[in-house]
């Protein structure tokens, strides 16, 4: 067999060739769109993250494939449908870590609350005062809305409600034990006019896209706060850099954003640039806003997670042909 990672760190490739010593395995540190798909269309398994978008004219070029894994919870890279039809199994690493990523959400909320980022502006040019524009807010004295209760999700609803905040939450499925904690479920647009802070939690598709737009957002109430690790295209960038620069919203955190390849990949480097990254990097320089690249995954527990679970992945298929708890749906 054949394997091929792309967009791998360099500091994961030695694990991976010693745990996959029976196989031809091919790594490359490189983006899928910097690669040259001849050069690899013979693989049998490719291994990928989620800026290695493959839709049809990409995975119609790869010959011998049979398995995709992402090294990701997320599949919206990958053109699922054409999968099917072509009979490529497709895996994802569904449980890395959750509660890392619900840590920086927390993370993120927390110097939002306490204005960290406009405090340490203010140390860094000698300002040391105490002035009324620093006050923070109580965490619990804040109701805070989670809309998506998978395994991420509810995590950040245990965290905040074991930090005192009222937590409310929306899901097409309730999770019981959630509501057993006295997390209360509500419907969606009761919860996003109710909560002082609102956090993204569900995975994307066409149903979620733009799931908090314009309208969404003029029914918040004025100073609430968003969090987004999630997905992109979850949160509408224009809606949010509106409601941002024209003081609506009191602060947002977003780890992930539209058009984060071109920031995160450099490629407006090679003259690739968009209005929403644009407006990205307009936010970026507001007080009340802090942007993280895509990173809220990233610990050593998690990254240990992933690198395991996608050897033991590829192993099982090697030896069964199976993918297990790792097959997407």
């Amino acid at each position: 067999m054949k394997i091929v990672f792309t967009s791998v760190n360099k500091s994961d490739i030695e694990f991976y060739k010693y745990s996959l010593p029976e196989s031809e395995v091919i790594f490359f540190q490189d983006n899928i769109d910097n690669i040259n798909i001849k050069e690899i269309c013979d693989a049998n398994i490719l291994s990928v993250f989620v800026f290695d978008k493959l839709d049809k004219n990409k995975l119609s070029q790869f010959n011998n494939l049979k398995l995709i894994i992402t090294r990701s919870a997320g599949v919206d890279h990958i053109d699922i449908n054409y999968c099917k039809e072509r009979g490529i199994r497709v895996a994802n690493i569904p449980a890395y870590s959750p509660k890392s990523i619900a840590e920086h959400s927390l993370c993120l909320l927390l110097n939002l609350t306490r204005k960290i980022k406009l405090i340490s502006s203010k140390t860094k040019d000698i300002d040391f005062s105490q002035n009324e524009e620093l006050i923070g807010l109580d965490l619990d004295q804040l109701k805070i809305g989670i809309i998506g209760t998978g395994k991420i999700g509810s995590w950040m609803a245990k965290i905040c409600k074991n930090l005192g905040m009222e937590v409310y939450a929306y899901d097409i499925k309730e999770n019981l034990e959630l509501k057993t904690l006295g997390i209360k479920y509500i419907n969606l647009e009761s919860l996003i006019e109710i909560s002082d802070v609102i956090s993204l939690h569900v995975p994307y598709s066409a149903k979620t896209h733009h799931l908090i737009n314009k309208e969404k957002i003029n029914k918040m109430k004025d100073g609430a706060i968003i969090i987004n690790t999630s997905r992109g295209a979850v949160l509408d960038t224009n809606a949010l850099y509106n409601a941002l620069m024209n003081g609506k919203l009191g602060g947002a955190g977003i780890d992930v954003f539209e058009d984060e390849d071109i920031l995160i990949l450099n490629r407006y480097e090679k003259g690739i640039v968009s209005d929403k990254a644009l407006k990205i990097l307009k936010l970026n320089t507001l007080p009340n806003v802090i942007i993280t690249p895509h990173i809220a995954y990233f610990t050593k527990k998690a990254v240990n997670n992933i690198r395991n679970s996608v050897v033991e992945c590829i192993n099982i298929f090697l030896k069964e042909g199976k993918l297990g708890k790792f097959e997407v749906v």
